[in-house]
């Protein structure tokens, strides 16, 4: 429950609605209350207050009915203007930074201040009063003077607004706000650094002890797992858990999600727990998912790379990026798996993406359709020895590995020599002695 309620709250708070609404609630206690102060405090003190709106019964319901109109009006206009970045991101980059653009505060901040402004001051004119009305004149200076307030910072909010959307259509910015998420993630998620980075391996024993399987009848991208429920639940009954899926994969109905130890010892309660624990959605998000801040990059070097677009400017930046996530990630350890009980007996064995699965998702889409580009090629190239030079032995192989698949691709679309040459002396390093991560060892092999 406690996985579902904060992906529920990770939807929640990066929708396009819960921001608005949140001002607009709070604009319509904002009205109640300086009416209420209109008719308590000031009903017979306007004089007294010089900076109090000072005008009469047509005079407030002008300007009520000017700021309404006008706010409404604009809330059309910022309206327009998301859809049009969120149309322009879809297509010159990539539909998986949508989710981003909707959960962009100042997108967020100006839709919901511009409503909450329009419903403010619509609220204020229904109870604006003229003296041949049963009731008697009533002019709320206080809330008129309010609505004012809000009309001014509209206008500079819109000015930002428009500052804001321009900029956040460039594709650096775009990267930038990708490559900072999954960056934050890897921090969330990744100790600090543990010297060579040699992952943790669950028990030998799992591969050959039967096991019981657990199948699910739902179907979609595993979200988030309820990690401690699962070691709960195996604590209290003296299990082995072991995840098959990671975070990201796609279950099928009727796919094997767990295995159990003993045999002998899962039941329909036990299956059920273990479900329950597994968040399932529609679609990848980045609350706990590694590799798809790795994909999005990915997606938008790819995009870049198509005929229609052929910017392999974007391109770079993308694989620079790429590079920034990996460098992190490989000199930081990695989660806990294997999480045992008070017994030191294995509970919970959860799965993780390794590195080379995430170089692989990283660079393979862009070697596929960049590598018969000279430029990008040798940019890719390069990038991998600067990575190989800044992470632990450990990690190498894979970055050598795709440096060669960059290699071979190459010398079968590049036709000029002079091309071929050029990427092939960026891919030197292969095999050459360089520094450790360290710096201290300088004789140790990039590639085995």
């Amino acid at each position: 429950m406690r996985a579902r309620l904060k992906l529920w709250w990770y939807e929640v708070k990066n929708s396009l609605w819960f921001l608005p609404a949140v001002l607009t609630a709070a604009a319509m206690l904002l009205s109640v209350l300086t009416v209420q102060i209109d008719q308590t405090l000031l009903l017979n003190r306007r004089a007294g207050v010089h900076w109090l709106f000072s005008g009469g019964t047509d005079g407030a319901r002008g300007v009520l009915q000017a700021i309404a109109g006008t706010m409404i009006t604009v809330t059309a206009l910022v309206f327009s203007i998301t859809v049009v970045a969120l149309q322009l991101a879809a297509s010159q980059l990539t539909p998986r930074v949508l989710r981003a653009f909707m959960a962009d505060r100042a997108n967020q901040m100006a839709l919901g201040f511009f409503i909450s402004t329009f419903t403010y001051s619509l609220l204020v004119l229904r109870v604006v009063r003229s003296p041949l009305e049963d009731a008697g004149a009533f002019v709320p200076s206080l809330s008129v003077t309010v609505a004012i307030v809000l009309a001014l910072f509209s206008v500079a909010l819109l000015i930002y607004f428009v500052h804001h959307a321009a900029n956040a259509m460039r594709a650096s910015v775009v990267i930038d706000r990708a490559a900072s998420v999954a960056l934050e993630l890897i921090a969330h998620r990744y100790p600090e650094n543990v010297g060579e980075g040699v992952e943790p391996e669950s028990p030998a024993w799992l591969a050959t002890v039967p096991a019981a399987m657990v199948c699910t009848d739902s179907s979609g991208y595993l979200q988030s797992i309820n990690a401690d429920a699962l070691f709960a639940l195996a604590e209290r009954h003296a299990l082995t858990i072991r995840l098959e899926p990671a975070i990201g994969d796609f279950i099928l109905p009727g796919a094997e999600v767990a295995s159990v130890w003993p045999e002998t010892a899962r039941d329909e309660e036990v299956g059920q727990a273990i479900r329950t624990a597994l968040v399932l959605g529609p679609e990848r998000t980045q609350q706990a998912d590694v590799a798809f801040g790795f994909q999005q990059l990915s997606d938008i070097a790819v995009k870049a790379l198509s005929p229609g677009i052929n910017d392999p400017t974007t391109a770079a930046i993308c694989i620079d990026r790429l590079s920034e996530g990996l460098v992190t990630l490989a000199n930081r350890g990695k989660p806990n798996e294997v999480r045992s009980g008070e017994d030191d007996s294995v509970r919970v064995v959860l799965p993780g993406p390794n590195f080379a699965r995430l170089v692989g998702i990283a660079f393979d889409p862009i070697r596929h359709y960049g590598a018969g580009d000279p430029t990008i090629a040798e940019h890719l190239v390069s990038t991998l020895g600067r990575i190989a030079r800044l992470i632990p032995i450990a990690h190498r192989a894979p970055i050598a590995s795709q440096a060669n698949l960059v290699l071979k691709s190459m010398r079968a679309q590049v036709l000029l020599p002079e091309d071929r040459e050029k990427v092939e002396r960026a891919g030197a390093w292969i095999g050459a002695p360089a520094a450790s991560a360290d710096c201290e060892d300088a004789h140790v092999p990039l590639m085995p």
